[in-house]
């Protein structure tokens, strides 16, 4: 059994419609990259080795040579604000804003006029530090050299710094933080010194504008009626609750005389009274009529009695009686009648009389509504003077008592809340190089080796293991040829390799190629084969060659059919002359088993170029291909053509449109991803049928044909090759087929083909 990793389990099927990308081999697994860091393995260590010594050798120079020194402060920053006065605990800041406030404070550390300010001091001046650097250059090196930042989840502000020399950090970072902390309390005291003057000036302001406020009220309040500010308007209330009783009163005695002239006036109102009767009755006239009426009738009586009705006095008396009767009935009407209308006249009287008090009335009731609504309007002047007043007395107060903590925060020696809370001390060993420098220095080297290696493999687009054809061409494997240098058995010429070196590695590839070639499609399929490549001098040819002669070995009778017109090879090869070929039955010139060479090797024949035409992919696209198809396939069981490159010549393509399938061949490291996927298209747009790829001069290295692997296979040959010395000869495969006869057909190669497998 073979050991070599091309077999039929590497043969990756063409992945299925709709799978996705990861199935499909479109992107680079992890797989991938290992694979990759096996094949540069060697050149990972070639390479980290150097790296390594070169990152020791910069550790040890730094660390002898140019070692620094590091000395740190602390600064404790609570607030922007002072400290409040008369409290025990001081308001903290919220979190945001003390992180900021402690990042401008950092920030301010590292400013130009802190650090210039610490230039200036003599101690800086005396440092060593200090007198190696150029005076242009020094500001730039200690702004890059110093550092400030906020230690996490504190309120500590950590200014640092390193420096060659051991005692220069630590007198530098003291008079960095000296002037920055002089710095912050001189401009936050400047800044409440300017605030107390502002606030000075409004108290002033404050205090002149109450003055007058008092004035504009004093006046005010001397235009208020007597009583007004006192009594809430005094007299203007009085008269005008008095007028609107009255003109309350006088409404309802106007309405009750204008009912009682309406009912007087109306005739259906009410008549002579019994009182009416009686005053009449009184009257003088009335009652001398009265009496003289009494008289007339006493007499009319006494007269009726004496004479009768016909009498002449009784008759006159009778008249006369009459006469005053009616007189006094007249009487009577005329003084009920003036009394009626004397009656009705006065509730006349009376009601306009009403009606002109009302009036009057209602003057006065809106003349004291006026003067009570300017003195309203008056009242809420002055209660909006007053709260004008109270405002400005509020506003003095406040500021008078800010002004008096300005004053303390003047007085107070920290006028912010940022102080030191560690002096910077002589560092007591050198901060840098670390140790942990030189296992960090090896492992960057590594990561750089492993990383110029992954950059060499994504930057090659060249063909180079099976994955790649797999993933970039979309097409299987049909397994993988070694380079001819890695070969263990002295091999004179590859092309011959199956005949010349039968128990060689490269022979076991090849067998490895047939065996998947026939499981590829059905025998009836496959008998019509073209080897091509993308561009020349991929070992087309080689692979041609060897794969008829492992299939004639394994039984079946087998064509080899030199096609390439543009640069024939087969000839050279198989060191006959070749003078009559392909091209010759082409034209008609002759039959395929006139032309046909045989060969050394059993079931194998060659049917060379012959005499190279001025057109030969018009030659390959006549009718007459068929003619030659036909011949080849009566005699043989396999015809195997040899082309030429697809993306050179148009040869392949035309032929491949008469066969049965297409073999690709890719040489490792030089056929290119582009040219090889170029090449499969423009055999699909024909209706080509690739059967698959050969991988050809494979390297041995890590990741594709191991060493190990190839040790062994020699190993198990040699063990395989004495116990057959000892053992009777077997059969050949010609034997057994001229044994089973020749009805068996492609069953019986098929099987001899299994069999071989099966051995091997």
């Amino acid at each position: 059994m073979t050991t070599l990793p091309a077999t039929v389990q590497e043969r990756i099927p063409l992945p299925a419609t709709g799978t996705p990308a990861a199935s499909t081999g479109a992107g680079v697994t992890a797989g991938d990259v290992l694979a990759m860091l096996r094949r540069r393995a060697v050149m990972i260590i070639l390479l980290w080795l150097p790296f390594s010594m070169v990152a020791v050798g910069l550790f040890f120079l730094v660390y002898i040579y140019f070692p620094t020194y590091m000395a740190d402060a602390w600064v404790e920053c609570l607030s922007d604000q002072p400290k409040a006065g008369q409290q025990l605990i001081q308001q903290a800041l919220a979190k945001d804003l003390h992180e900021r406030f402690i990042n401008s404070q950092a920030q301010l550390i590292t400013s130009s006029e802190v650090l210039n300010a610490a230039l200036k001091t003599p101690e800086v001046r005396g440092t060593a530090w200090f007198r190696e650097l150029d005076p242009q250059e020094r500001f730039l090196a200690l702004q890059e050299t110093i550092g400030a930042g906020a230690m996490k989840n504190t309120n500590y502000l950590r200014v640092a710094m390193r420096c060659r020399a051991q005692t220069d950090p630590a007198v530098i970072v003291r008079q960095v933080v000296g002037q920055f902390l002089n710095m912050v309390q001189d401009r936050a005291k400047t800044a409440f010194r300017e605030e107390l003057k502002d606030y000075k000036n409004e108290e002033a302001d404050l205090a002149k504008r109450i003055a007058d406020k008092l004035e504009t009220i004093k006046a005010f309040t001397a235009t208020l009626p007597p009583g007004g500010l006192t009594n809430r308007g005094g007299i203007v209330y009085e008269q005008l609750a008095i007028y609107a009783e009255q003109v309350a009163a006088l409404e309802l005695q106007t309405m009750e005389l204008e009912g009682l002239s309406q009912v007087h006036n109306d005739p259906s109102g009410p008549g002579v009274s019994a009182e009416d009767r009686q005053v009449v009755e009184r009257d003088p006239m009335v009652q001398n009529l009265s009496n003289q009426l009494f008289y007339i009738e006493q007499q009319y009586d006494i007269l009726l009695d004496k004479f009768g009705t016909e009498h002449r006095q009784v008759k006159a008396l009778a008249r006369r009686r009459d006469a005053v009767n009616r007189q006094l009935n007249q009487f009577r009407e005329q003084r009920l009648t003036d009394i009626l209308d004397f009656r009705r006249e006065q509730v006349r009287t009376a009601f306009l009389n009403s009606q002109h008090a009302l009036l009057l009335a209602r003057d006065k009731l809106t003349e004291a509504q006026a003067a009570q609504a300017d003195l309203d309007r008056k009242m809420s002047e002055l209660q909006t003077l007053q709260d004008e007043l109270s405002a400005l007395k509020e506003a003095r107060a406040q500021t008078s008592a800010f002004v008096r903590d300005i004053e303390r925060v003047v007085a107070d020696r920290e006028t912010i809340r940022v102080s030191l809370a560690q002096q910077a001390t002589d560092p007591l060993k050198r901060s840098s190089p670390h140790v942990m420098w030189l296992p960090a220095g090896v492992v960057l080297a590594f990561m750089f080796a492993v990383g110029l290696a992954l950059l060499l493999e994504f930057t090659d687009t060249s063909v180079r293991t099976p994955q790649d054809i797999v993933r970039h061409l979309n097409i299987p494997v049909l397994g993988m040829v070694p380079d001819v240098d890695d070969e263990e058995v002295p091999i004179d010429r590859v092309e011959t390799a199956v005949r010349d070196a039968p128990h060689s590695m490269i022979v076991e590839a090849f067998r490895t190629i047939r065996t998947n070639l026939q499981f590829s499609a059905s025998a009836e399929r496959q008998r019509t084969i073209i080897v091509t490549s993308a561009l020349p001098e991929h070992g087309k040819t080689t692979i041609a060659s060897n794969l008829a002669a492992s299939l004639a070995q394994g039984g079946r009778r087998v064509l080899l059919v030199d096609a390439n017109f543009r640069r024939p090879t087969l000839h050279k090869i198989y060191e006959q002359p070749g003078k009559m070929g392909l091209s010759n039955l082409l034209v008609g010139d002759g039959a395929v088993e006139d032309l046909a060479c045989k060969t050394d090797i059993a079931n194998l024949d060659i049917l060379f170029s012959g005499p190279i035409p001025p057109n030969p992919a018009e030659r390959l696209g006549s009718q007459q291909v068929h003619e030659v198809l036909d011949q080849a396939l009566a005699r043989y069981d396999q015809v195997i053509f040899d082309s030429p490159p697809v993306l050179l010549a148009s040869d392949a393509i035309v032929l491949a449109t008469y066969v049965d399938g297409v073999v690709m061949v890719c040489r490792a490291k030089e056929s290119s991803r582009g040219a090889s996927q170029r090449a499969c298209h423009l055999l699909t747009r024909v209706n080509a049928h690739i059967f698959g790829a050969v991988l050809n001069a494979a390297r041995v290295r890590r990741g594709g044909y191991y060493r190990e692997q190839m040790a062994a296979f020699y190993d198990y040959q040699a063990e395989a090759l004495l116990e057959k010395e000892d053992q009777p000869a077997l059969p050949t495969d010609q034997d057994v087929e001229q044994a089973r006869g020749p009805d068996h057909g492609e069953d019986a190669d098929r099987t001899s083909d299994q069999d071989e497998t099966d051995r091997d």
